[in-house]
């Protein structure tokens, strides 16, 4: 290991892996099995299924409310 990469502290990230042809029943299984094996300290925080070619949702834009003139006076 490089002595720059040794002397730098530790810090959280989070990754976000997208697994195309992942089993249904276990989605993160060999993901979880070879991080384990290569001894990464990790948890998982969510498991999300996603459609094949989804794309991200647009953001939602709130309307803006209808103006509706008052009615005639009696």
């Amino acid at each position: 290991m490089p002595k720059a990469a040794a002397s730098t502290k530790p810090a959280p990230y989070r990754i976000t892996i997208q697994l195309p042809a992942a089993d249904p029943a276990a989605p993160a299984e060999a993901v979880t099995e070879a991080l384990r094996a290569a001894g990464v300290s990790f948890e998982v925080e969510m498991i999300e299924r996603i459609g094949a070619s989804t794309p991200k949702p647009a953001p939602t834009v709130t309307p803006s409310p209808t103006v509706t003139p008052a009615p005639a006076p009696r």
